[in-house]
């Protein structure tokens, strides 16, 4: 594909990426006046999001075939195994093990994407939305809890696990800018509704609490 193609993706993904940015759990998050309690609940909530990243990127690696993309599967996963764990050892005081079905929807949507996508638009989805996504996410989340080592890490990972999506689209000839923006659009979508959703729960959670 041309570089102008390129180009056209990255100000498409860009554009979603700062609306997402103005989420109600972003937004959350970099609020001063948000109590604490509130914001320590999001990470109960997270959790779970976390814990099927782990599924995502296992079926990346499972279902791709082609052995370039396969290699890249195989390197982000080594890069993203364990930080699920991470995160719950930040948040070793709450116990909690928390089930929620909009969560649940969002992330078993990933898991089939990448189970079943063509390669390029698998790519896509894992590093120029997800890990688009994850980077804004991480970014507030440092912001909240300053020094946490899970968003820290996800902070400095982030950035290049974005690059290795626009790396692939620009070595690849194999897709279309509409096939990518279809996924990319409906891929925004989820992961604005999980937020919406996991935002939602830690305010419900700590009303009580903070009112």
């Amino acid at each position: 594909m041309s570089q102008q193609d390129v180009a056209w993706i990255a100000r498409y993904n860009g554009d979603r990426h700062r609306e997402y940015e103005q989420s109600a759990l972003i937004r959350l998050l970099v609020d001063e006046g948000t109590a604490e309690a509130t914001k320590k609940a999001v990470l109960t909530y997270l959790q779970p999001w976390s814990n099927a990243f782990q599924r995502m990127i296992s079926a990346r690696v499972t279902f791709e075939t082609d052995p370039d993309l396969r290699t890249l599967a195989l390197q982000h996963q080594q890069e993203e195994i364990g930080h699920d764990a991470i995160l719950a050892r930040s948040r070793a005081s709450d116990q909690r093990l928390v089930w929620d079905p909009v969560i649940e929807a969002g992330a078993s949507w990933f898991v089939d994407q990448l189970a079943t996508l063509p390669g390029v638009q698998r790519a896509a989805l894992a590093h120029l939305a997800l890990e688009s996504g994850s980077l804004v996410l991480s970014q507030a989340g440092c912001r909240a809890f300053p020094g946490d080592p899970y968003f820290a890490l996800h902070d400095e990972a982030d950035t290049e696990h974005l690059e290795m999506g626009y790396r692939v689209l620009r070595e690849r000839t194999d897709w279309t800018v509409e096939a990518l923006i279809t996924v990319l659009d409906r891929a925004w979508q989820v992961i604005t509704v999980v937020s919406d959703r996991i935002a939602e729960r830690a305010r419900r959670d700590t009303a009580a609490a903070t009112a």
